[in-house]
């Protein structure tokens, strides 16, 4: 209960500090915005007429309206730019057929600059908008596939013995199909909270054979529907990483999954577990199958890379998955790379510190 209450107080203690964070880098982006304009304003006064900087004010008010988020501050700073414009168009000396020509201008820049900061604040509203019922909605998937799991799992249990062979593999490619499901809507929901920096890693010391094994099992229902061979090898000498098990098992299945998805049938998925430089163990998982192009070799662990090759009619995998898998690695102090010939297979590293 003590190990609980100070876990929780530890997570309470680094959200504060986040947002603490957070209050600070707008606080600073509203400065650096106005000392922007201020400079802006500055050498569009030194240069006169000769050379325009009107495009140069979009800059500080576009960047003020979608990193800081506050609707009231950007206008605020689209306000200010506009006076120092027109202050810049009074100090330069020219002279109008009416007087309020300068302040009609100052008008027309305000208004065009409120367009810019409505609707990039609008589109950041509905981008978070967007992210939150994406959440919402995968948040709530968790809850009954969780029950159809439960439900599979005590169905095998009970009535292993009754089964045949067929329905018993029936039984257990479903279970495999809805932990597989589960593992998605895990690195989904973890997904948003690792490119902030908030998820909870626990790094322990870890046995390599463990959760290689841990992993195999998870696969081996789909590998049976593939008839795709699983095999482990594990260099002597690897035993413990220092790691978070569950996040370390995650990224396994994420990329055991892509190999066998993509594996011809009769091939082989291996898992080779090997001693790294600096003190590193690097795990390699290696497929046979059509390979991936030398230039989405980099692109691969991106969030939309999928997407992006579906539109040049090529298959990578699966997209968020291996964002998932780029992220939690680095979340645990290691990294993760791809190596990969068109019809030679593919082979995704790791590298995670030896416990």
């Amino acid at each position: 209960v003590g190990h609980q209450i100070l876990s929780n107080y530890d997570v309470d203690e680094t959200l504060r500090l986040f947002d603490y964070l957070q209050e600070q880098l707008q606080s600073h982006l509203i400065i650096l915005g106005i000392i922007l304009i201020l400079v802006i304003g500055s050498l569009d006064h030194i240069t006169g007429s000769e050379l325009s900087f009107s495009v140069f004010y979009l800059i500080p008010i576009a960047m003020v309206a979608w990193f800081v988020g506050d609707r009231r501050i950007a206008i605020m700073i689209a306000i200010f730019g506009s006076v120092v414009w027109l202050v810049v168009d009074n100090l330069g000396g020219q002279t109008y057929s009416v007087a309020l020509i300068p302040f009609w201008n100052a008008s027309v820049r305000l208004g065009f600059f409120l367009i810019v900061v409505f609707a990039l604040s609008s589109l950041r509203m509905a981008n978070e908008r967007r992210e939150e019922l994406g959440q919402f909605i995968v948040h709530d998937l968790r809850a009954p596939l969780s029950n159809t799991l439960s439900g599979l799992s005590l169905l095998l249990d009970i009535s292993e013995d009754s089964l045949d062979p067929l329905q018993k593999d029936i039984v257990q490619i479903s279970l495999a199909s809805c932990n597989r499901m589960l593992t998605l809507v895990n690195s989904l929901l973890d997904l948003a909270k690792l490119e902030s920096g908030q998820i909870e890693v626990e790094l322990q010391s870890v046995e390599v054979k463990e959760v290689v094994n841990i992993a195999l099992e998870q696969g081996l229902a789909m590998a049976k529907r593939g008839e795709v061979h699983m095999v482990s090898e594990l260099e002597a000498g690897v035993e413990n990483i220092l790691a978070d098990s569950d996040l370390v098992v995650r990224v396994l299945v994420n990329i055991l999954s892509n190999a066998l998805k993509f594996s011809p049938t009769g091939g082989t998925v291996r898992i080779r577990a090997v001693d790294h430089e600096d003190n590193q163990v690097a795990i390699h998982i290696r497929d046979e199958g059509s390979g991936i192009p030398k230039e989405w070799a980099d692109k691969v662990f991106n969030k939309f890379a999928q997407v992006d090759a579906k539109k040049q009619g090529k298959i990578i995998g699966t997209g968020l998955g291996l964002t998932f898998c780029r992220l939690a690695v680095e979340a645990q102090h290691g990294r993760i790379w791809l190596t990969s010939d068109v019809g030679q297979g593919t082979t995704v590293s790791f590298t995670l510190p030896r416990a």
